[in-house]
């Protein structure tokens, strides 16, 4: 192959290099990874392409199909076993894969298909697809190609990548993303000898400075966070550094997805779905920086937290809008800004735009807080609620309680805003009376959207539960899928994200069932009522009527007057009696007597001394 190398970047040599977005990466919105490290690239001077592959195969397969195979989070790895044919040769296991997998009997339910139309994708169609994309791009016109990887596209991005290795020798072969995250990378160097580096961490630099190695003929194996093969066959380790100052990153370049977006059809990509761009305002954790969530294995090793200015995501966002006329995004960061409630927030409120915005918050924001989030544009919220017990957000070390949790559940809701959330199990420390008080307080929230679902917790890599020794967590080993998707010269236990366990000091599944069956029914309201169930109360002078349709069966009209009706007000945002005696100028006792005759009515919910009503005003303009 000719060199590629011109003249013309800041260090002197230019590459042609390809970022690959391989399936199943969602298909309604670009990568934010290969974006982002595009624009570093093409600022250094590089030609950079993005290869959306996964569109690709959107298209051949059906928007529904695709979207469904990209949802899907199940024990057996589904994606990764369906290109594993295409990347490491067929197998005669594929009934044990079955066997092994109760959950596919699911997962075969939701794709409306059987198991031997997947047999045929993996070991017919995907092994094509591979070789025709191999084929139609002119990878040899290319020094660099770079696949970036994260959950379930990982095995399809090997068996191509393995395709170009053997077709064009000369290119180089990068991987990156969370899949490479800690060992993981530098395993999949050892095994694989198709893939040249591995970037372990962030890579905004590391890439950069890898491809300018590349480009003066020597080893990238000195830049800090790139894994690789040393001449004694050792494998060199370690990660990049954080990126502290996230301003001075530029924004992400999605031109390549539109343009592929377009090229292919956007009806025959994503049928009636919106397209969405990702951005990026903060990295890491702020609150796991101080308590890291016991299950939580997001942020590998890179939990500092670190954010941009207010003013950089305000003018970014309207770069971007502007840039590919979308209004709808979605943050990737761990968690909100706590300074963008006004910094960032108000000035999107005066731009009067109807941005639609997703954002991961802490559940502890009040009323007004959800009010300006809501009017700023920011209408959907992952608050990582968990549980509806204080004693197991304890355990898990949340920094919440039930009635915050409630609370947001509440006045998001009154706001217009969607609250993304599960209700999980399996904490050493848990008793039954957690969750049969749960159990008890579900009816009384079937008013606000329930949970997506609910189960025992997952064992994720770089979680407390995986990483600590003071938890019982015993019998630790890799998914079974994986060894039915990755050949027995790789480590499973180097690469897997997810891992069996046995987890002491929990409460029994068999044991759970009424939560279980208190999720169902609170879904079922919402799902297959022809009437929601709904908890309201209307306001006039000096009293206040509460209109209770939770029961679907009966309608209930409460009328309060007076202190009641005051009380019941003053409690929307959790309050005390002796605080809300105080702003009516009444006696604590009378007060007290008040909020406990409307908790037994199910109108209010109460924990340690603190009181919230239940019931969303009538008037939405409160």
């Amino acid at each position: 192959m000719e060199s590629t190398i011109t003249r013309g970047s800041k260090s002197g040599l230019r590459e042609r290099v390809a970022l690959v977005n391989m399936p199943f990466a969602g298909a309604n919105r670009p990568s934010i990874q290969c974006g982002l490290l595009k624009a570093g690239l093409v600022r250094e001077g590089h030609d950079v392409d993005v290869h959306y592959l996964n569109l690709e195969l959107a298209a051949e397969l059906g928007e529904e199909t695709y979207r469904k195979l990209s949802d899907l989070r199940w024990d057996h790895l589904l994606g990764e076993w369906l290109f594993s044919a295409a990347a490491f040769g067929p197998r005669e296991d594929e009934e044990e894969y079955r066997d092994a997998h109760p959950s596919l009997q699911e997962t075969l339910k939701q794709l409306e298909r059987d198991f031997d139309e997947l047999r045929r994708m993996r070991n017919e169609l995907f092994p094509q697809l591979i070789a025709r994309w191999a084929d139609r791009i002119d990878w040899g016109a290319y020094r660099i190609v770079g696949f970036t990887s994260t959950f379930e596209q990982n095995v399809s991005s090997l068996a191509l990548a393995r395709r170009i290795k053997e077709k064009w020798p000369e290119v180089v072969i990068v991987f990156g993303g969370a899949n490479y995250d800690g060992e993981m990378g530098p395993e999949y160097v050892r095994a694989f000898p198709w893939i040249d580096y591995a970037v372990v961490g962030e890579g905004d630099r590391a890439l950069p400075a890898l491809v300018a190695r590349v480009a003066s003929n020597e080893s990238a194996l000195d830049v800090p966070g790139v894994a690789g093969r040393r001449e004694d066959g050792a494998v060199k380790n370690g990660s990049a550094p954080i990126i502290r100052d996230l301003d001075a990153l530029p924004d992400p370049d999605y031109d390549d997805f539109f343009a592929a977006l377009m090229r292919l059809g956007r009806q025959e990509v994503l049928g009636e779905a919106l397209p969405l761009l990702l951005f990026e305002s903060a990295r890491g954790c702020w609150w796991g920086a101080k308590h890291h969530c016991t299950f939580c294995g997001l942020n590998a090793l890179g939990m500092t937290y670190r954010s941009k200015s207010p003013e950089r995501v305000h003018d970014e966002l309207r770069r971007q809008s502007a840039r590919y006329q979308i209004a709808n995004f979605e943050a990737v960061d761990n968690i909100l800004d706590m300074r963008y409630l006004e910094a960032l927030c108000r000035p999107l409120i005066e731009d009067r735009v109807d941005y639609s915005i997703f954002y991961e918050v802490k559940a502890n924001l009040k009323r007004e807080q959800l009010h300006t989030l809501s009017r700023a544009g920011i209408r959907i919220l992952q608050p990582g609620i968990e549980s509806l017990s204080t004693h197991v957000l304890k355990l898990m070390r949340k920094g919440t309680t039930m009635l915050q949790n409630v609370r947001l559940m509440k006045w998001a809701h009154y706001y217009g805003i969607s609250v993304a959330w599960n209700l999980l199990t399996g904490f050493p420390g848990e008793t039954l009376e957690d969750y049969e008080r749960q159990a008890r307080l579900m009816p009384l929230l079937v008013h606000l959207p329930p949970p997506s679902g609910g189960g025992s917790i997952w064992m994720e890599r770089f979680s407390p539960y995986f990483m600590e020794d003071s938890f019982p967590v015993t019998d630790l080993e890799p998914w079974k899928a994986y060894s039915y998707v990755y050949p027995p010269e790789l480590d499973a236990r180097k690469i897997a994200y997810f891992f069996t366990y046995t987890m002491g000091d929990v409460v029994p599944g068999e044991s759970l069932k009424d939560v279980q069956l208190g999720i169902e029914h609170w879904q079922k309201r919402w799902t297959e009522s022809s009437k929601r169930p709904i908890l309201v109360y209307q306001r006039a002078p000096d009293w206040i009527q509460i209109v209770d349709q939770r029961d679907a069966a009966d309608t209930n009209v409460h009328a309060f007057q007076g202190l009641e009706a005051a009380a019941y007000e003053l409690c929307g945002d959790t309050s005390t009696p002796p605080r809300v005696a105080g702003e009516l100028g009444a006696e604590a006792d009378d007060v007290e007597a008040a909020l406990r005759k409307f908790c037994d009515l199910g109108l209010m919910i109460e924990e340690d001394g603190r009181y919230l009503s239940l019931a969303l005003p009538v008037n939405a303009n409160w």
